[in-house]
């Protein structure tokens, strides 16, 4: 099985990834500290303000950084302005950091260089750890670079920041701020992506003269975009000598939507660390869903897609591996693939098990129900358009319920991530007895399988065939379940097989 590790050794001969920036920012956002009024006929004392300064001195594991704020002459800030969130490297974390590099010490960086590491471990918000998500966090440092937490194995005492720092301790709340303690220090990123494949040429040339002929390394090179937003990006990129391996000598010959299907399909939206990529979707039997290490990454083309899986011999498209990873961008994160990939339909793709009442779901036709109303946790059979729990078979479950009252009325599902190919999809749902109707599944207006009586059938886990779809596009698909004869329909969970 693979392992998704940084590499830092491997990218040591790439130029453009320095320790840090000799750049000063600072963030000041005053904090509106309410009076506490005292009153006069008690001994009662004002409530006091427990400042993070005051009290990250008083933690002898974190006194370098203490030095360090200190230094920069930052502890004021600290202890006047908020509110915000301080990743704070402790002392085991400097020491590693001084340890790999040729600063030995803090009387080794300017005062300058310092305030840029450390501007960029503070956010100017509270951010607690359950409000932690995958990727880069939504609120940029001071500095307007991100933080990128990789919470999949939890993110209360697991979460890893920037791939190279463990969050270990959480939640230290202050009166002004919010500290996490994490035993690494992170590096600002310097550079964009395009940036840095500038500053590579005799690396990455091939790579880089096909996006300036395709008009795509101003993409690469941006902070943001037309409308003022952040860019966040993934690049897989590609070598001189791994194109070389395949073949390809130089992009300039090649027909340029040829070329720009290629290079599009190496960029990604978003910016997620490698080990995010593939995690373990446990089995479900009851419902014919296998378990599986393996996911799919739409590309900026919003058609094409890398497979991704953990339990295959190679990891992406399971032909390629990663020669390097996780080398963070100021716009993104550059992954280094140790072959040459492109899209082909015959690319495997994921199961998808779609959950109805926990998705997106419209119904029309419902006397009473506009087609924007969502379904109402409810038990009540007055209420034609809920979900509710039912108890079956050792498990719990919710149900997704809609009483058609005429032929024709229908309810639309949302399936996300569904990727262009052929699927088998089959369903489970509720026996209603004998006051069920029947239903014709729809993607647009291309009927799947045949209507379907929903009558028919054990009480649950049916993993009926309704028959196979292939979808001409990548995307988050609308299903339409339009019924055909008047009735109503308890739905479970739908599953997308894939079929080649």
């Amino acid at each position: 099985m693979h392992t998704n590790t940084i590499t830092p050794k491997s990218v040591t001969h790439l130029k453009g990834v320095p320790r840090l920036v000799p750049a000063i920012c600072c963030f000041i956002i005053m904090a509106i500290i309410p009076a506490c009024k005292k009153d006069g006929f008690s001994y009662q004392e004002q409530t006091r303000q427990v400042l993070a300064f005051d009290m990250l001195q008083q933690d002898t594991s974190l006194s370098i950084s203490v030095q360090a704020l200190e230094k920069t002459k930052m502890s004021a800030t600290l202890n006047t302005y908020g509110p915000f969130t301080f990743f704070i490297p402790d002392n085991n974390a400097w020491r590693k950091f001084f340890a790999g590099g040729a600063k030995t010490k803090l009387d080794d960086f300017s005062d300058e260089e310092l305030k840029t590491i450390l501007v960029y471990h503070i956010l100017p918000i509270r951010i607690k750890s359950a409000e932690f998500i995958q990727g880069p966090q939504a609120t940029p440092t001071g500095r307007g670079d991100f933080i990128t937490l990789d919470i999949s194995k939890g993110f209360k005492f697991n979460t890893i920041a920037n791939g190279i720092a463990k969050v270990y301790e959480t939640d230290i709340e202050y009166s002004n701020a919010l500290v996490h303690k994490i035993d690494g220090v992170l590096n600002p990123p310097t550079l964009t992506i395009g940036e840095f494949l500038e500053q590579n040429k005799s690396v990455y040339s091939i790579l880089i003269g096909g996006l300036k002929r395709a008009g795509l390394m101003d993409t690469l090179t941006n902070l943001t975009d037309a409308n003022g937003q952040r860019i966040r990006l993934t690049l897989f990129a590609e070598t001189d000598d791994v194109l070389k391996a395949a073949g390809i000598q130089d992009l300039n010959n090649m027909p340029l939507d040829e070329l720009d299907a290629l290079l599009r399909y190496h960029i990604i939206p978003g910016a997620n660390f490698s080990a995010s990529y593939t995690k373990l979707r446990p089995a479900f039997n009851p419902l014919n869903v296998k378990e599986r290490w393996d996911s799919t990454l739409l590309c900026i083309n919003n058609n094409d897609y890398i497979y991704f899986n953990l339990a295959a011999q190679k990891l992406i498209n399971e032909e390629a591996d990663f020669a390097a990873t996780d080398v963070i961008m100021r716009n993104g994160v550059i992954h280094n693939v140790d072959k040459h990939i492109s899209f082909n339909p015959a690319l495997k793709r994921t199961q998808i098990y779609h959950v109805f009442w926990s998705g997106t779901n419209y119904a029309y036709g419902i006397p009473g129900v506009s087609s924007t109303q969502a379904p109402v946790l409810s038990t009540s059979g007055s209420i034609f358009w809920r979900y509710y729990l039912e108890t079956f078979n050792g498990r719990s479950e919710y149900f997704l319920f809609m009483a058609a009252d005429g032929v024709n009325d229908s309810l639309v599902t949302v399936v996300k991530n569904v990727r262009r190919g052929k699927y088998k999809l089959e369903i489970s749902y509720k026996n209603g007895f004998g006051n069920r109707g029947d239903y014709q599944l729809k993607h647009e207006e291309d009927p799947i399988g045949g209507s379907i009586n929903y009558n028919n059938g054990t009480t649950y886990e049916q993993k009926l065939l309704i028959g196979s779809y292939d979808f001409k596009t990548s995307g988050d698909k609308r299903l339409k379940f339009v019924c055909t004869r008047a009735g109503g329909i308890n739905l479970e969970a739908l599953v997308l097989t894939p079929e080649y």
